[in-house]
């Protein structure tokens, strides 16, 4: 099969900002608020001391490099008093990646279609729902705060079902989970299956995180992409949203509790250590290389090209191949996926 000049899907999982709160002794929700803080850092760079990358000294003096490096930056902190923070964001969920939202070949938009159908009609979204609710149930949203004293999540979805786990600290995403915990994240995968692959209804849910907290825990929201500085403005900024009280609180930015939540490919190698966020190429930041490198013939474009042969071997096995799991979570993630248009190839 080959890609089409306008080919797009819309993303399945559209998660809100996640936002910090805690509650007064009324039970009113009070927001987190951010300190700016002017400090002297120390200089500490290679590039102070050093050029090049053959370790060739400056010629700078001693006292040059105990001077401070002057810094303006936003900070957050619990405020005292306060034992439990909470974290909280809605999640919405279509079925988009059963058709393309936009797909200029008739014969491109029937292969896929067919993938789709075959792949939901093997129970291919059960497994792509589990590797979900365990990032939503495990807390891995919440990044560098899910190391609190204390953690639990709380998912309210759109048939009005409760789903907690009470010690979320504990679960990791190839550690064995407690009874309890299994049987939560069997409702939410159960409850996700159904989003991912049906669409004749609106679903949603609410997820909240209670975090057990030591006064004055620093707490680490979203930071904001600075393009340019204001004159006299912080050179950290941290993400805030208004509360309907109309004061400010920490939050994290809708595309970072969706990074989270997308952190389910582990099928990028038979021996992978951790899983990777969805992506095309398989972006592994950590170690800043792509995982799934077009040499290694298994990125997205390599393998959505033999889409008719992924459909024909599961209907003949009846078997999903993780390559085709990989594939289904990238077209729920959504994006542009054009190929070369038909002139522009024959320039080449």
């Amino acid at each position: 099969m080959d890609l089409c000049s306008q080919l797009n899907y819309v993303r399945s999982l559209s998660s809100g900002k996640a936002y910090f709160y805690y509650l007064s002794k009324n039970d009113e929700m009070c927001p987190i608020g951010v300190d700016r803080t002017r400090l002297r850092a120390p200089k500490g760079g290679y590039a102070e001391a050093y050029k090049g990358s053959n370790f060739s000294p400056k010629n700078v003096a001693p006292q040059d490099l105990a001077y401070a490096n002057p810094q303006y930056i936003e900070e957050c902190y619990v405020t005292p008093g306060v034992d439990d923070i909470y974290c909280a964001f809605s999640l919405r969920i279509r079925a988009n990646s059963l058709s393309p939202e936009v797909c200029n070949d008739d014969g491109v938009r029937d292969a896929l279609l067919s993938l789709a159908a075959t792949y939901k009609e093997l129970n291919g979204y059960h497994e792509l729902a589990h590797r979900y609710a365990k990032n939503i149930l495990s807390g891995k949203w919440l990044w560098r705060n899910e190391e609190c004293r204390g953690l639990s999540i709380e998912v309210t979805t759109s048939d009005q079902e409760k789903i907690v786990v009470e010690d979320a600290t504990r679960l990791s995403w190839y550690g064995k989970w407690d009874e309890p915990s299994t049987q939560s994240l069997e409702l939410l995968t159960a409850y996700l299956t159904r989003a991912l692959s049906e669409r004749s209804e609106y679903f949603y849910m609410d997820i909240r995180a209670k975090l057990s907290v030591g006064w004055g825990d620093e707490i680490y929201p979203s930071q904001e992409f600075l393009d340019s500085r204001e004159d006299g403005g912080p050179k950290k900024k941290l993400a805030t949203v208004e509360l309907q009280n109309g004061k400010e609180t920490a939050a994290f930015h809708g595309q970072k509790v969706g990074a989270a939540l997308q952190s389910i490919d582990d099928w990028w190698h038979e021996d992978a250590d951790k899983p990777l966020r969805v992506n095309e190429y398989g972006a592994d930041r950590e170690y800043v290389i792509a995982r799934r490198h077009v040499a290694l013939k298994n990125d997205f474009y390599h393998l959505i090209k033999d889409t008719e042969a992924w459909t024909k071997t599961m209907n003949e096995t009846q078997v999903i191949p993780n390559e085709v799991h990989f594939i289904m979570s990238v077209l729920v993630k959504g994006g542009l996926f054009n190929g070369s248009s038909s002139k522009k190839s024959k320039e080449k």
